[in-house]
């Protein structure tokens, strides 16, 4: 054969890794060369006719590792090379090259098994028994389902176990041979790829390619290894994209004719912690300043719904063989987008509440640990005691990461260590540590070295710190306490009602509260009257105690100042409108009187003790002034007649009722005035009260003396006040 010429060779020569045995991996970075090809198959699948592939190249220097040549000929120099290999052979090839393109793009610390979640939560023997089942039930005879569904939503508070339920039903799953491929993401990950959604797809993909549990799909393994060979740059393309070329796609074309299809809804790829995807992508390769300049706002949210829609699309794929588990706290933007649409036809939801019976499961937990802790420090069997044990069972309130922060802080650091914090604070043993976690539901027995339940803290201020305005927020729940929904029970006073006090705008409650949906129910219609109330105790305890929430701290002086400033605002703007507030509030039990609301749920939140934090009392000058803005804008005229109209309460007596709410808006408005001279609004309500009291024939209203000495002289106390605004019986007659 004529040896060809050097100025016809077109292609530069390829790697040596091209030519390296099929056992190893090549060396591939970013895409794959050339030289690494994969198996030319027909559109059926099969090979060529003569079950060979030619592979035709021209190549300068030494030939090294030369296998099954045919018809070659080579010069001193150079030579052409006509080589024969098997399909099997390149195939190999191939997907092992694939593999490793796609280690380099994944997340391995994502993996259910990995190094990195090697101590990651997994439910203790013979808790969390029930709802394991349900999961496993549904993986494998979900599609007997009157109505089958593709995806379950597994959801419920902060804390309540549900990281450590999926990593249980991966290994169960595993080990019966219905896992597909897991990902589990990680806001506290030291691995960024965990917070974000760059490297789902790969790492899904990665262990779909290995799985050898999926023989049925025939050429799935070609496909998707001809895919990155067709695109090396698909993982930069969105992630509906990516699955389409990578999984769906392979999966579709792959299965041989004839074949027996692969079993639907017998595996499962599971999905945990998609709210801990907050790490939002640079998508324009703008930097931050110049993304708020022009306007762009891609938000976490927006990462969340990306990925929602691209498992969606997939479940929804006649094509896709599997089943997917998604595990998140309810968070306004999964459980809206799993309220609508397709999503909602697709999916079913599983929520981790009472029904799960937790507080026997916690109960098991803590015996089980507080049994290993008597061994290891030779205790009495009797100790902690029945009593105690069921105390942390009611404190836990159904939520495992409290009962596993409270034992880890109470077993101490690991035997043959010491903590001298600990020890210096007189926590050496554990009895002593025991008692210092339940000092925490009576007193502040915090310090700034030991915080016993810093995991939890930590818990809770992570997910107050997805909060826009995180003090704004603090703000909202001090005044949900402040009014009486503190309790896990339902309160007395409806959302409505409070929405219409302290809202600024319209929709500033899913704004301020939204993010913080897995620690507070939130009452979804907005013309009802439920309340709120907290899934958790602890969290309560959590943001009441500024030792614990540190910078997010809200005083009860500061919620009492926001809930003054927000009443005078909201004052004329139609909040305190009759219809609004009666529309939503007919059938409350305590609204027995419709027109009697405002002035009830004002009367009720004051607390008649002076030295108390109370409504409508600034605890600062610099507070007062804040609100005087809003404080001069409001009619007052109008809210004294509206408050001293006769004939329109009934549930309180009437006396003390508009005794008391005239002579406290008299004492506050007036209370931050200098000796020299009244402030504007101070003159402005007083005047207001005065004239509306005098025309409706009250007694005792101050004398122009009396004016004068709390003017200028002494200011009364509130409690001195009593003596003025008495009203007339008659005018208190409810008939």
């Amino acid at each position: 054969m004529a040896h060809a010429s050097p100025s016809h060779f077109a292609a530069t020569p390829p790697d040596h890794d091209g030519f390296r045995s099929p056992r190893s991996v090549p060396a591939a970075s970013g895409g794959l060369d050339a030289t690494q090809g994969l198996a030319s198959t027909s559109p059926a699948g099969s090979s060529s006719s003569s079950n060979l592939i030619q592979n035709t190249s021209i190549y300068y220097g030494p030939v090294h590792q030369v296998k099954k040549a045919k018809n070659v000929s080579m010069g001193p120099n150079h030579g052409t090379i006509n080589q024969d290999s098997g399909p099997g052979e390149l195939e190999e090839q191939s997907y092992l090259a694939a593999l490793d393109f796609l280690s380099k793009h994944m997340a391995a610390g994502a993996i259910h098994d990995s190094k990195e979640r090697c101590d990651a939560p997994k439910c203790m023997p013979e808790t969390r028994v029930a709802v394991q089942d349900e999961i496993l039930s549904w993986i494998t005879d979900g599609h007997k389902d009157t109505d089958p569904k593709r995806i379950l939503w597994v959801t419920g508070p902060a804390g309540t176990g549900k990281t450590a339920i999926l990593g249980t039903i991966a290994e169960r799953c595993k080990t019966e041979g219905t896992l597909a491929a897991t990902f589990f993401f990680s806001s506290f990950s030291a691995s960024p790829t965990r917070r974000s959604k760059t490297c789902l797809v790969s790492t899904l993909a990665y262990q779909l390619l290995q799985h050898a549990g999926l023989p049925q799909v025939g050429q799935f393994r070609t496909r998707m290894s001809q895919a990155i060979r067709r695109d090396p740059a698909i993982l930069q393309k969105r992630l509906q994209t990516q699955l389409d070329e990578l999984i769906l796609h392979p999966l579709r074309h792959g299965v041989p004719t004839g074949a027996r299809p692969m079993p639907r809804h017998r595996m499962a790829i599971i999905i945990d912690g998609l709210d801990e995807c907050d790490y939002v992508e640079d998508r324009f390769g703008w930097s931050a300043s110049a993304r708020i300049s022009s306007g762009v706002r891609w938000t976490k949210e927006d990462e969340q719904r990306e990925i929602l829609s691209a498992l969606l699309h997939a479940a929804t794929d006649p094509s896709f063989p599997f089943v997917i588990i998604i595990a998140s706290r309810p968070e306004l933007a999964i459980r809206e987008f799993f309220s609508t649409g397709p999503a909602r036809d697709a999916t079913r939801e599983l929520f981790l509440d009472d029904k799960y019976k937790p507080d026997a499961d916690i109960l098991l937990f803590y015996d089980f640990k507080f049994s290993y802790i008597r061994r290891r420090f030779n205790l009495s069997p009797k100790w902690p005691g029945e009593e105690v044990v069921l105390q942390l069972v009611s404190d836990a309130s159904g939520q495992f990461i409290y009962a596993a922060t409270v034992i880890r802080f109470v077993e101490g650091p690991p035997p043959g260590t010491q903590d001298a914090a600990l020890s210096g604070l007189g926590l050496r043993t554990p009895h002593q540590r025991l008692v210092r976690v339940l000092k925490l539901r009576t007193t502040r027995a915090h310090t700034p070295n030991i915080r016993p339940l810093e995991p939890l803290d930590m818990l809770y201020g992570s997910v107050l710190k997805t909060c826009s305005e995180p003090l704004l927020s603090m703000k909202w729940l001090g005044a949900i306490t402040f009014l009486g929904a503190h309790k896990l029970s339902v309160s007395s006073v409806p959302a409505q009602i409070l929405r219409l006090w302290v809202e600024q705008s319209p929709g500033e409650e899913v704004y301020v509260l939204g993010p913080l949906s897995s620690l507070i129910y939130i009452p979804s219609d907005p013309d009802c009257s439920e309340c709120y109330s907290f899934y958790h105790k602890s969290f309560v305890d959590f943001f009441v105690d500024e030792s614990r929430c540190v910078d997010l701290y809200v005083s009860p002086n500061q919620t009492c100042d926001f809930l003054s400033q927000r009443y005078f605002e909201n004052l004329d703007n139609r909040r305190f409108s009759l219809l609004e507030i009666c529309s939503c509030t007919a059938n409350s039990y305590w609204a027995e009187d419709l027109h009697s609301i405002p002035r009830h749920l004002v009367y009720r939140t004051l607390d008649y003790n002076p030295g108390d934090p109370a409504m409508f009392i600034f605890s600062t000058k610099e507070a007062f002034k804040t609100a005087e803005r809003a404080m001069l804008s409001c009619d007052a005229w109008k809210w004294a007649e509206y408050f001293t109209a006769p004939g329109t309460d009934v549930l309180v007596d009437r006396r003390v009722t508009i005794r008391h709410l005239i002579l406290r808006m008299f004492y506050v408005v007036h209370v931050w005035c200098s000796k020299i001279r009244c402030r504007r609004a101070c003159k402005h309500w007083r005047k207001a009260i005065l004239d509306v009291a005098r025309r409706r024939g009250w007694n005792a209203v101050p004398t122009p003396s009396e004016l004068f000495r709390d003017s200028r002289v002494l200011p009364y106390t509130l409690a001195e006040m009593y003596r003025f605004f008495y009203v007339p019986y008659e005018q208190t007659n409810n008939d």
